[in-house]
């Protein structure tokens, strides 16, 4: 992987990087207003800063936002979150099995309050405990799931189009040969989420702290989504790299 400081430290490299960060963060405010179509927009510039590395082989920089480019850059985004929400489905699935199990489960146990219901009381735990299975399973299969289709992702962005997410046959290869580097791109992703998780629990406490915490919320995740896909990006060049050389 490239220098890792340098990635992390990209979105404020200069004062001209500083302002197309500053502008990201603006479209993440207006996600607060307008549900969705900022997200998407903020996830096509991000296919730009994967192309840079790996069809460009640059380092990753921020481009200029440009009104000529607001449709084309949408346009990205939205294969790219199509893109993510169909490869996601199979475990949203089990999510939402399990959710609903659990939910009827728990109508089960109140049956035990009405004497006439006690019957469906068993039934109720049945159901709570292929929901929580469900769940288990879902928290099990998230973490590699995540690392695979990071893959997926960044072939999406290279090859311009919803349909490269499922030629596995493709991007396979690359991410099998640089399996290391997406895990680590996936571990420093998780850990900067764990750490904004534990600032805002800190800034939550008290009254003065929980009046930044839009503050953070953000800058930080317009940062988490330049980051996350900057390092796919980069696992992603690293893994081709690797299979053209072998």
């Amino acid at each position: 992987m490239n220098n890792f400081q340098d990635t992390l430290l990209f979105p404020f490299r200069d004062a001209d990087s500083f302002k197309q960060f500053l502008i990201a963060c603006a479209v993440v405010l207006a996600g607060f207003i307008i549900p969705i179509l900022p997200l998407i927009l903020l996830m096509g510039y991000t296919t730009r800063i994967m192309r840079q590395v790996i069809d460009e082989r640059r380092e990753p920089s921020m481009p200029v936002w440009q009104g000529s480019d607001m449709s084309e850059m949408f346009l990205d985004g939205l294969r790219l979150y199509g893109a993510q929400l169909v490869l996601m489905l199979p475990l949203l699935l089990f999510m939402g099995c399990g959710i609903v199990s659990i939910l009827g489960g728990s109508l089960g146990f109140a049956a035990f309050a009405d004497e006439g219901a006690r019957s469906l009381a068993p039934l109720g735990a049945l159901f709570f405990l292929i929901g929580m299975m469900c769940i288990l399973i879902f928290a099990l299969l998230s973490i590699p799931y995540g690392i695979i289709t990071a893959a997926a992702q960044a072939h999406v962005a290279t090859k311009h189009s919803f349909t490269a997410a499922f030629e596995f046959k493709e991007w396979w290869p690359i991410f099998r040969t640089g399996l290391g580097q997406f895990v680590i791109a996936y571990i420093t992703i998780m850990v900067s989420s764990l750490i904004y998780a534990l600032v805002i629990q800190i800034a939550m406490m008290t009254l003065v702290l929980m009046c930044i915490v839009p503050l953070i919320m953000i800058p930080y995740s317009a940062y988490l989504m330049l980051m996350t896909n900057t390092f796919y990006a980069q696992a992603y060049a690293a893994g081709r790299d690797a299979l053209q050389a072998a």
